[in-house]
């Protein structure tokens, strides 16, 4: 059962009757639903065929919203409502509104009914009840405390769990997210290919999610078949020269990207063959999500 508080009052129950004759009916009477919340009474309307209902929101007011005798206040909200049906239909609607109104230690409970004569009729009866006083407004002094509270339980809960989650690290990543990409600030290792290619120039695309390079083919890059042969036949015989000359011939490279912890972050393939070609090509790169890379490694 809720609470009884005092200086509350619930209005619930319904009117409901036939439209008036009248061709503006409706709107009527939503005009009067909108003019009763202005007195801080809420109703909702809902029309059926040429019958309709008028609902009383019986969620709780402040009884002295609605002045200093809240029954009085909606008798005349209803009898307003009355006005809008011609003389000879007036008697024809019917009230079950009921109002309860929580004093002090006791109730006002109010009946409202429509008379023949098209009269709002009140019955209204004093029990006692069971009240609770209304929550005590928050004083400056307690609004300050309260904040001083939360401050210092914010506080505890950042020193406990600052054991477990790294904020730093999530601070620096936020603050990455957010920061755009800087070309400049990543480092290309060409390794085992920096005899054929270098990198002439680097830039950002698409808002900072692409690395666009240019990349310069070397004097030794091979462009044919004899080439490829020549440098397989050369002096140096080691595995690592062999997977770089059968990438060449390929005609794609591999390419990891780190962070700044040079954790590995994503790779890819990355097509050269347009080098055989022409002196220099432009390669665009999708950057991995989260942090920004610091280096771009070329591999096999």
């Amino acid at each position: 059962m809720s609470q009884k508080i005092e200086g509350t009052l619930v209005l619930d129950g319904l009117i409901e009757g036939k439209l008036p004759d009248l061709p503006d009916a409706v709107p009527l009477l939503r005009e009067w639903v909108g003019s009763a919340a202005s007195l801080k009474l809420q109703f909702h309307l809902e029309v059926d065929g040429n019958g309709f209902n008028i609902l009383a929101d019986n969620a709780p007011v402040q009884a002295e919203d609605l002045g200093p005798d809240p029954a009085k206040t909606i008798a005349g909200a209803l009898q307003e409502l009355l006005k809008a049906f011609p003389t000879e239909q007036q008697g024809h609607v019917l009230s079950t509104l009921r109002s309860v109104e929580c004093r002090r230690g006791m109730e006002v409970q109010t009946l409202y009914a429509v008379g023949a004569n098209g009269r709002i009729e009140t019955r209204q009866r004093t029990v006692d009840a069971a009240t609770a006083p209304p929550p005590r407004e928050l004083t400056r002094t307690d609004k300050l405390r309260l904040a001083g509270i939360g401050v210092v339980v914010a506080l505890l809960v950042f020193l406990v769990s600052s054991i477990f989650v790294d904020y730093r690290a999530i601070v620096e990543r936020i603050f990455e997210q957010i920061t755009p990409f800087d070309p400049d600030k990543l480092a290309v290792e060409t390794g085992s290919f920096a005899d054929y290619l270098i990198v002439t120039k680097k830039a950002s695309a698409e808002g900072g999610k692409q690395a666009v390079l240019t990349l310069e083919r070397q004097k030794a890059f091979p462009k044919n078949a004899a080439d490829y042969e020549r440098l397989l036949a050369g002096q140096d015989k080691s595995l690592s020269r062999r997977l770089t000359v059968e990438a060449l011939a390929r005609g794609y490279i591999r390419y990891e990207f780190f962070d700044k912890k040079n954790e590995f972050m994503g790779s890819g393939l990355l097509r050269i063959a347009g080098l055989r070609e022409k002196e220099t090509a432009e390669v665009v790169l999708p950057l991995p999500g989260g942090s920004h890379p610091t280096r771009l490694v070329f591999t096999y």
